[in-house]
């Protein structure tokens, strides 16, 4: 029974491509978008939860300034290091280490020597930190974040 349904099926297909169709394509290019141009860079790290956004600084009108009594400490300055990136971790090339940071959501790959943003300098690197000297020559450390082997 069942070499008699293999015939007939076979006998079926043999008609079917004598009726001078071609077969249809799996893939209809008829439907395909083809883009203009290069994509763009991702807006942020998806393997990464999403920040909450920082309440916007409270911003004070300018008011008559007045002169320290001499003796008293003035207003603290604000802090001169304001770069804020996370050290994700390091790629050896050609003898060579490249760093991988993240800086508001986006991945930056940077070498001794290279600049973050302007002012902002790589000093040293390696497996478990980054030394970053700001525009003042102050000089900060990032650990490695995440995982840890």
């Amino acid at each position: 029974m069942a070499a008699v349904l293999i015939a007939l099926g076979s006998v079926a297909v043999l008609i079917a491509g004598q009726s001078g169709e071609a077969p249809k394509p799996l893939v209809r290019k008829d439907l395909l978008v083809f883009g203009k141009g290069e994509i763009a860079p991702p807006v942020r790290d998806i393997f990464r939860p999403r920040s909450t956004a920082a309440p916007a600084p409270v911003r004070r009108t300018a008011g008559p300034t007045a002169d320290p009594a001499a003796g008293t400490p003035g207003p603290e300055a604000a802090p001169s290091f304001s770069l804020n990136i996370s050290y994700i971790g390091s790629i050896k090339s050609g003898g060579q280490t490249i760093a991988l940071v993240l800086r508001g959501g986006q991945t930056l790959s940077v070498k001794e020597g290279d600049e973050i943003v302007p002012g902002y300098k790589v000093i040293s690197l390696s497996a478990e930190s980054i030394v970053v000297q700001g525009p003042t020559g102050e000089t900060r450390t990032f650990p490695r974040q995440g995982d840890r082997p």
